[in-house]
């Protein structure tokens, strides 16, 4: 309809129409773009606010996972300080053999902690990244997940395997079925439990760990990896929570009018 008006306009020699008809075919144009624009930035919003909010519930995720690791790691290393102890000193301290034994055994548990990044890899693998305006959240989040994997918080150690083929199956079972339990979760616990045979019986399989000279030096690894653990794991909370509150206030400002 517009080329026709200015092909008549033309046709009259009536410039000044034509020049009007220009204008408005400009100023059109240049609205149409401008409304792409912020359709465009709108949805980019949008996209960059979703992904912070997940990253949020993924830090959420870190933190309460680290609060249940480091729970475990703690109670791991408690069981090997008193099995060492006994090994080294001989003094039991009041200790049963059944408490001895299932230190032994429970100081071999692990809990691995992996970082919940499945949003950051997804942002970083669409390209994305850009969506995120603050460049300094967006260094600080690639520094996080590219920490984010710890052989210390992830390791298996050699003590775990060589102990378990020390004690006889049948304890074990019974370890794993009365003082041991975990959830849909993955979170573990190390539960009380009386011993499922006479101490006497017990006491030579705990003598025979003891003076496992090799057993005890790869406990002695294990205890100082369960140590680097926490240290670590303190470190990474105390960045998963500057990050989180980050995020909390990228995304305060995103909804700010």
């Amino acid at each position: 309809m517009i080329l026709r008006r200015i092909a008549l306009h033309v046709k009259r020699q009536d410039w000044f129409a034509v020049f009007l008809d220009f204008v408005i075919v400009v100023v059109g144009v240049f609205i149409g773009i401008q409304v792409a624009n912020w359709n465009a930035e709108r949805a980019d919003d949008a996209r960059a606010q979703n992904y912070l909010q997940r990253i949020r519930a993924d830090l959420d995720a870190d933190l309460a996972n680290y609060e249940d690791r480091m729970a475990f790691w703690a109670k791991v290393s408690d069981y090997g300080a008193r099995g060492l102890a006994y090994a080294e000193s001989g003094d039991s301290k009041g200790a049963s053999p059944w408490d001895l034994l299932l230190a032994f055994f429970q100081a071999s548990q692990v809990a691995e902690f992996y970082t919940t990044e499945a949003t950051f890899e997804e942002l970083k693998s669409a390209g994305e990244l850009g969506l995120i305006a603050d460049t300094g959240l967006r260094d600080a989040l690639a520094q996080y997940y590219s920490l984010g994997a710890n052989p210390a918080m992830t390791e298996r150690p050699a003590y775990r395997v060589h102990v378990r083929e020390v004690i006889p199956f049948d304890i074990q079972a019974y370890v794993w079925r009365d003082c041991y339990s975990s959830d849909f979760q993955g979170r573990q616990k190390m539960l009380a439990c009386d011993p499922p045979l006479d101490e006497g019986r017990l006491a030579p399989m705990v003598e025979a760990i003891r003076n496992d000279a090799a057993l005890m030096g790869e406990l002695r690894y294990w205890m100082s990896t369960m140590h680097v653990a926490a240290i670590i794991g303190r470190d990474r909370v105390a960045s998963a929570t500057r990050l989180h509150e980050a995020v909390e206030a990228e995304l305060g400002a995103q909804r700010a009018p």
